[in-house]
């Protein structure tokens, strides 16, 4: 049946959550600039030409990048509280509210192990970096 699979969404939330957590990572405007290029689909969107604008406007800023279920890719820049979610071949949009609350609370939560959240390869697949 249909709804033999059906997960409540405080649980698909919390998934969500805790995948950010896991994936976050920090950008450079220059690396976030190169994974958007890479990122074909990407290409002409509304969304993407008004959080490209923020990016040119803050080039010294951070920006986030995480990846959740089903490889749904989030770009987020705290200094305006601006962002994005994309999976790519599919589709893109403005970042739910409850996404930016997730990642302000990834960003600010103490990086576990001392690992750092800044990657030198950009990967689009879950965890790259």
């Amino acid at each position: 049946m249909p709804f033999d699979k059906f997960v409540d969404m405080e649980t698909v939330s919390e998934e969500r959550r805790r995948a950010i957590q896991e994936t976050l990572q920090s950008m450079t405007a220059a690396e976030l600039r190169k994974l958007v290029k890479d990122l074909s689909d990407f290409e002409g969107d509304p969304w993407q030409e008004n959080f490209l604008r923020a990016v040119e406007t803050h080039p010294g800023e951070s920006f986030y990048r995480a990846v959740i279920q089903e490889g749904v890719i989030i770009l987020y820049f705290p200094g305006e509280d601006t962002g994005v979610w994309l999976l790519p071949g599919s589709g893109m949009g403005p970042l739910p509210e409850e996404a930016k609350r997730h990642m302000k609370e990834a960003i600010a939560a103490p990086v576990p192990g001392g690992k750092s959240r800044t990657s030198n390869s950009m990967s689009t697949k879950r965890g790259g970096g």
